[in-house]
């Protein structure tokens, strides 16, 4: 959702964790994540760019993570692999810099060279690559970016939210967030869920965060209605968010709210849905209170995303390398005009 929109957001879909590799203080006021690709000519020209920020700038911590783009780039993958391999080592990052400095002989013999030119143990790299020892760990990290919307190399993420503009502008983007901290703190958001499907007919269990719940379908539509349909998740979902808006504003402005009750109903056919919504507001409040509390109401956060703009992608996930699962496998849509490196 969003795509180079600044109403919306992009947010960083994976948070930073010791599987990562950083550079930089941990305790910096300021996070860079990098998707980037060592076989892309743009990924590289950043490689400058980022060096010198940390030069430049003591509480800047930067993270690496591979997104390479095998269906444009035939080494791109396997300088991901052998750049986790030295990781492995304990080299992760001298493997880094040589391989974006000599990119214009990228190839495999040039892997094992700078492999070797570094100090490996060349009989532990070469296994590594063989059997495909950190083919899974460069996947999740393109799997990060998929659910990221990286969408070209390199893709930056600013304490956590999107950085949609030239490389070389990230200086003075840089300088705007250690100004102001994370200025959007608690109203970034993501969220996973899990649904696992059971033998017994439609019935799903779905687990999100700490909590697990069940979702069927009624008996009219086939299943056992053993919990909540998917239209009565999106019903609750849209009842629950209007009665907790009215609660906060009411909070907020230290209305007399003693209570509030939210009843909704669905219909639906083949031309769509039509939500109804009649909400009752109990305490001594003002007609100017209570239109308050309506408009808010009327506006709440799963409301405006019922009727907004908002866009969902979907990948069948297996084990397929990237290069295996094509050039289909990945977002479409035009990168900023700053980049071609997609």
């Amino acid at each position: 959702m969003g795509y180079f929109e600044s109403d919306y957001l992009t947010l960083l879909a994976d948070p930073v964790t010791e599987r990562d590799h950083v550079r930089g203080p941990a305790s910096a006021a300021v996070t860079l994540v990098e998707y980037g690709d060592y076989a892309c000519q743009y990924s590289a020209a950043a490689y400058g760019t980022v060096r010198t920020l940390l030069a430049q700038i003591a509480d800047l911590r930067v993270v690496f993570r591979a997104n390479p783009r095998s269906h444009f780039y035939p080494h791109a993958a396997e300088a991901a692999e052998a750049t986790e391999a030295a990781g492995a080592q304990g080299k992760y990052w001298e493997m880094h810099d040589r391989l974006f400095e000599n990119q214009a002989a990228l190839s495999s013999d040039e892997l094992r060279r700078q492999a070797k030119a570094i100090g490996l143990d060349m009989d532990r790299f070469e296994r590594a690559l063989k059997t495909g020892a950190f083919r899974e760990a460069v996947h999740r990290q393109e799997i990060s970016g998929w659910h990221s919307h990286v969408l070209s190399t390199p893709t930056f993420f600013i304490n956590g939210v999107r950085f949609d503009d030239a490389p070389s502008a990230l200086t003075a983007a840089l300088a705007r967030a250690r100004a102001k901290g994370n200025k959007y703190g608690a109203a970034q958001m993501y969220r996973e869920a899990t649904v696992q499907s059971g033998d017994d007919g439609f019935r799903q269990t779905i687990a999100i965060g700490p909590h697990e719940l069940t979702s069927d379908l009624p008996a009219e539509e086939g299943g056992g209605e053993t919990g909540p349909s998917p239209h009565d998740l999106l019903l609750a979902a849209l009842g629950s968010c209007t009665a907790m808006t009215i609660k906060w504003l009411a909070k907020k402005e230290q209305l007399p709210l003693q209570h509030v009750e939210v009843r909704l109903s669905q219909s639906r056919s083949n031309e769509g849905h039509l939500f109804r919504c009649s909400i009752e507001l109990v305490g001594d409040l003002s007609e100017a209170q209570r239109a308050a509390l309506l408009a808010a109401a009327e506006s709440c956060p799963v409301s405006r995303t019922l009727s907004g703009r908002i866009r969902v992608e979907t990948r069948l996930g297996n084990d397929r390398t990237a290069d295996e699962a094509g050039e289909e496998s990945f977002p479409a849509s035009d990168p900023p005009s700053w980049t071609l490196g997609r």
